[in-house]
């Protein structure tokens, strides 16, 4: 197993075939992008572009690193990987994934019950409200 034996040389060449080469996220670095930047609406045209950059970066290398996850699991699967190890300085951990539960008809009553009490609540003032840390999202186009 991967903990204290690298696997079998097809799992090596598996996973080794299918590793892209590192590369860096930004070229130029964020910094220098954001200390090139000036004022007005062309600093703000190259500010978005930089984002959205880095955010189509962030799609693919999201595509790459899921596609290996699933050569994993099925390494996994086949008995070649245990389900916790240690590789150069990394944990790896497996998860079955999160239980769910359908529930019967009178939990799901007092589900409706619970959502109208605090939908009062917030109407008549006597919920507090308060806001969580700001923050963007950005979609790209669907590939």
């Amino acid at each position: 197993m991967i903990a204290s034996d690298p696997g079998s040389l097809d799992a090596q060449q598996a996973v080794a075939a299918s590793t892209p080469p590192s590369e860096p996220l930004t070229d130029p670095s964020v910094d220098d992008l954001i200390a090139s930047l000036g004022e007005g609406e062309e600093a703000i045209d190259q500010l978005l572009e930089a984002v959205v950059a880095i955010k189509r970066q962030q799609r693919a290398l999201d595509d790459q690193l899921n596609a290996l996850l699933d050569q994993l699991q099925q390494l996994h699967e086949r008995g070649d990987v245990d389900a916790s190890f240690h590789f150069n300085d990394t944990a790896f951990s497996w998860s079955p994934g999160r239980v769910q539960f359908s529930y019967p008809e009178s939990v799901l009553v007092l589900e409706q019950q619970l959502k109208l009490a605090r939908k009062t609540a917030e109407g008549n003032g006597t919920a507090l409200r308060r806001h969580g840390r700001p923050f963007w999202t950005v979609k790209l186009p669907s590939a």
